[in-house]
């Protein structure tokens, strides 16, 4: 990823994936700028839900449509027009010889561009305010509700200044990024590119403390599925555990790990 400080909306919509999506999660850890415009893009996103929760009144469509059918439709560019316009606007050998006056050479294709621009726009202002003037008790509406919260679980994450982010490579293929932060008692796996299992198995997560070679608590935690960009909070005690883990265990979970993938401690 070239410009990965341009993945942020990508991220905050759940675009990114595999490779991608591992190598700016690790990048977002030590990026206040990106932590920042993920925190601002997740509330804007979470703003503009409120327009998939409350249906539009029913004679909405009707009055929208009758609005725009009054709205005058402004005549079809003439080029020719356009052409003999611009050969009227001044050029540095019309000017007589002798004058001070300097002007500048004109670019007539720029001019013939501005006037199609400018007749677009008016055309697409007005179209705007009249969609705008009939939603108007609509939004009011919609303004009148309780606020959204101004942050989702991982904004609040992505927050906490003990954040910590490690991404490995998994035994049996694939990339895990483990993020966590023992001040909010949270932490989240995503994982990129995991191999499909056999219908009979399952991702599992794990929290440990002691070592991690030689672990003195070994806690079991949340079933992951597989796929290209999956996220998975831990439910476990991150604030009492030391690393995290992932394994595969059969359909169900386990209570104790048979086949490790990757762990990492934090």
């Amino acid at each position: 990823m070239s410009e990965i400080h341009g993945a942020v909306g990508a991220y905050v919509m759940n675009a990114l994936d595999g490779h991608e999506l591992d190598e700016f999660q690790n990048h977002l850890a030590g990026c206040a700028t990106c932590q920042r415009e993920v925190i601002e893009f997740r509330e804007t996103a979470t703003a503009m839900s409120l327009l998939t929760q409350t249906a539009p009144p029913p004679a909405l469509k009707d009055s929208v449509m009758a609005a725009i059918a009054g709205v005058r439709v402004l005549p079809p560019v003439d080029d020719a027009v356009d052409a003999e316009q611009a050969e009227a606007e001044p050029r540095r050998d019309d000017v007589p010889v002798g004058t001070d006056k300097t002007v500048e050479p004109v670019d007539e294709l720029a001019v013939r561009r501005q006037r199609r621009m400018t007749r677009v726009l008016s055309l697409a202002v007005a179209a705007v305010t009249v969609v705008a003037l009939m939603l108007g008790g609509w939004v009011v509406s919609l303004s009148q509700r309780p606020p959204v919260a101004s942050a989702t679980a991982e904004t609040e994450l992505l927050r906490a200044p003990d954040l910590k982010a490690y991404t490995i490579d998994l035994k049996s293929g694939g990339k895990a990024t483990f993020i966590a932060s023992k001040s909010l008692n949270k932490a989240m796996f995503s994982g990129g590119d995991l191999p499909a299992l056999k219908d009979n198995q399952t991702y599992q997560l794990w929290t440990l403390s002691g070592p991690l070679a030689a672990p003195t608590r070994v806690t079991p935690d949340a079933l992951v599925g597989s796929g290209n960009a999956v996220k998975q909070w831990f439910t476990g005690p991150v604030a009492q555990s030391d690393a995290l883990a992932i394994s595969i265990e059969q359909a169900g979970g386990a209570s104790v790990p048979t086949n490790v993938q990757g762990a990492t401690a934090f």
